[in-house]
C-alpha cells in the first residue's frame, strides 16, 4: 500500500509539471468565447478569471462577468461589457456597425473603439490601449456582449480605478453625473427660437479631418435629415436633435473648400412640425459649392461630410500625338513618400513607407519600358529630406512630379478612397492631378474622394507640375488589406503610369 500510495504520489506530481494549468483566480472563473475580428469567427471557448465590480461601493450585476483577457503575453486587462459601465459612469454608447466602432460620449468627451485594435480615438487623438488588449465580442452561455478595456474607458470618463489582487476586485470610484434640469422656457414665449421638448437624438461631436478631406458628425442614434443649398454655404439640418454637449459652437478648418463650420439648436422657427433641430452650417470657399464639391453619406449614427475640390473644366482627354512626339524627350520625376527612419503611417505594424516604393518602383518600369526618362527620389529604404526630394527634381529639371503615398484618418476608421493634391492655385498642377487621379481610381477600382490642395513641400518647392497621390486609407482595416496586396499595388502602379502618360500627352513635342 505504501509502494502504491507513492507511485500515486509521484504521478501526480509528473502530471503538475508536465500538463498546463489553469490558476483559478479568487473571484472564479468563466467560460467565454472571444470572437476573432481577422478571422470573422468566434475562437475556441477558454477558461477566464471572472473580475468584481464596485461602482461607488456597490457590486455592479452584470449578465455577463468582467474578465481578465491576455493577449500574446501581456499582463492580462479587465475587460467589462461596454454599456453597462458607460451608462452607469453617466455616458451614452453608440454601436457603428459597419465599422465595427464602439462610440463612448459623454458631454464634450468622446471615446471610438474599434473592435480587434489595439488603438483608441479619444476627443480626436490616437491613443494605444494599455497592453495592447483590443476590445472584443465575447459570448458566454449563449450571451454576446461587446467588452471594453475597464481601467482605459472609466478613466476617460473621469472615473477612478484600483485594484484589490486579493479578491479580483476593480474599484470604481466616480461622481456620476445627474442628468440636467431642463431650462424652462421663458413666459411670455411668443414664438420660440431656441430649443422645445425633449430632442430625439443628439449631435455629440464633431470631427474635422483635413488630411482625410472629411468632416464627421457623430451622433447618439440614427439622424434623419435634410441638407439646405445656400450657395456659399450648407446647411445640415438634423431633425429632431439637439446637441450633446448643450452648447453652440464654430470651428475652424484648415480644408481647401471648407472654411469654416457653425452649429446652433433652434426650435420652431425652422420646422415647426420637428420641434428641436440642430443646425450645421458649412461656410465654402468662394467659387466651391454644393454640387460639385460636398458629398454627404449617411451611416448609422454618424454622418460623413466629404469635401473635394472640383475637377478640371471639361473631359480628360487625351489628344492625338503628332508624328514628332517622341517620349524620350520627357523626364517623369517619380517620389516614393517617406523611407528610412521616416516610416510614415503605421497601422497594424505595417509601414507606410513599405507600400510607396514597391507602387513607384513598378510605376517607373512601366514608363521606362514606353520610353519616357524616369528619375527616382528614391530607390530603396533610405530616408530622404523632402526639400532634397524637390531638388533633384528641380534639378533634373522633370517635366512632372508625382509624390505617392498612403493615407490615414484618425476620426474614422471606416474611411476609405483616393485622393490626389496639387499645389493651391498650380492651373497644371491641378491638370496633372486630375489625370492621375481618374487613372488609378479607374485602374484600382477605388473609392474617388477628388482632388484636394495643400501647401505641402514637395508641391510648393518643385518648378514643374507636382502632384501628390494618396493611395488609400491604411487606417481603414479593408483598405489596408488591399494596399499590401502586390495585386492591388501593380493596379495602382499602372494608374500612376497611365496617369503621367495621359497628362504628357497634352504637352507638345519636345526636340
Amino acid at each position: 500500500m505504501k509502494r502504491c500510495a507513492a507511485l500515486l504520489c509521484m504521478m501526480t506530481l509528473l502530471l503538475a509539471v508536465c500538463l498546463p494549468a489553469f490558476a483559478e483566480g479568487p473571484a472564479g472563473t468563466v467560460e467565454i468565447q472571444y470572437h476573432d475580428e481577422t478571422m470573422g469567427a468566434y475562437g475556441p471557448a477558454v477558461q477566464s478569471d471572472k473580475v468584481n465590480v464596485l461602482l461607488n461601493g456597490e457590486v455592479m450585476e452584470l449578465d455577463v462577468p468582467a474578465v481578465i483577457r491576455t493577449v500574446e503575453g501581456v499582463d492580462g486587462r479587465t475587460l467589462i461589457p461596454v454599456r453597462p459601465i458607460a451608462e452607469a459612469l453617466g455616458a451614452k454608447v453608440v454601436w457603428i456597425g459597419e465599422n465595427r466602432q464602439v462610440l463612448v460620449s459623454r458631454g464634450s468627451d468622446t471615446i471610438v473603439l474599434t473592435l480587434g485594435s489595439s488603438a483608441a480615438v479619444v476627443n480626436g487623438e490616437r491613443v494605444e490601449l494599455p497592453g495592447a488588449v483590443p476590445p472584443c465580442v465575447a459570448m458566454v452561455d449563449g450571451a454576446e456582449r461587446t467588452l471594453v478595456p475597464l481601467r482605459f474607458v472609466s478613466e476617460q470618463l473621469h472615473a477612478q480605478v484600483d485594484w484589490e489582487n486579493d479578491t479580483f476586485t476593480a474599484l470604481v470610484t466616480a461622481e456620476v453625473p445627474a442628468q440636467p434640469s431642463p431650462t424652462p422656457e421663458p413666459t411670455p414665449a411668443p414664438t420660440p427660437t431656441r430649443p422645445v421638448g425633449q430632442p430625439k437624438g443628439y449631435l455629440l461631436r464633431m470631427v474635422a479631418d483635413d488630411k482625410a478631406g472629411s468632416i464627421t458628425l457623430y451622433l447618439n442614434q440614427t439622424p434623419r435629415y435634410k441638407v439646405v443649398d445656400l450657395g456659399d454655404k450648407i446647411a445640415i439640418d438634423l431633425l429632431g436633435f439637439g446637441i450633446g454637449s448643450g452648447q453652440d459652437g464654430s470651428l475652424k478648418t484648415e480644408d481647401p473648400v471648407i472654411k469654416s463650420l457653425r452649429w446652433a439648436e433652434h426650435g420652431t422657427d425652422l420646422y415647426p412640425e420637428e420641434g428641436r433641430v440642430t443646425r450645421v452650417v458649412l461656410d465654402l470657399t468662394p467659387g466651391c459649392t454644393y454640387e460639385n464639391n460636398v458629398k454627404i453619406m449617411g451611416d448609422p449614427n454618424l454622418l460623413a461630410v466629404v469635401v473635394t475640390m472640383k475637377p478640371p473644366e471639361g473631359e480628360l482627354k487625351v489628344p492625338e500625338r503628332d508624328e514628332n512626339w517622341d517620349p524620350k524627350a520627357f523626364t517623369v520625376v517619380l517620389d516614393a513618400g517617406h523611407g528610412g527612419s521616416a516610416s510614415g503611417a503605421v497601422y497594424e505594424e505595417v509601414q507606410e513607407k513599405n507600400i510607396t516604393l514597391p507602387i513607384t518602383l513598378r510605376a517607373a518600369q512601366l514608363l521606362r519600358e514606353k520610353g519616357y526618362n524616369v528619375v527616382l527620389t528614391r530607390d530603396s529604404d533610405v530616408y530622404m529630406d523632402l526639400y532634397d526630394r524637390a531638388g533633384i527634381a528641380n534639378a533634373v529639371e522633370g517635366d512632372v512630379f508625382v509624390s505617392i503615398h498612403a493615407n490615414a484618418s484618425s476620426s474614422n476608421a471606416g474611411f476609405q478612397g483616393t485622393f490626389t493634391y496639387s499645389y493651391p492655385k498650380s492651373m497644371a498642377g491641378e491638370k496633372l492631378a486630375g489625370y492621375i487621379q481618374k487613372a488609378v481610381v479607374d485602374a484600382a477600382g477605388s473609392i474617388d474622394r477628388g482632388l484636394l490642395t495643400n501647401d505641402y513641400v514637395v508641391l510648393r518647392e518643385t518648378i514643374m507640375p507636382a502632384a501628390l497621390l494618396e493611395t488609400g486609407f491604411m487606417s481603414c482595416h479593408e483598405e489596408l488589406a488591399k494596399l499590401v496586396q502586390p495585386e492591388y499595388q501593380e493596379k495602382l502602379a499602372q494608374g500612376v503610369a497611365k496617369g503621367v502618360e495621359n497628362y504628357l500627352a497634352t504637352l507638345p513635342a519636345k526636340k
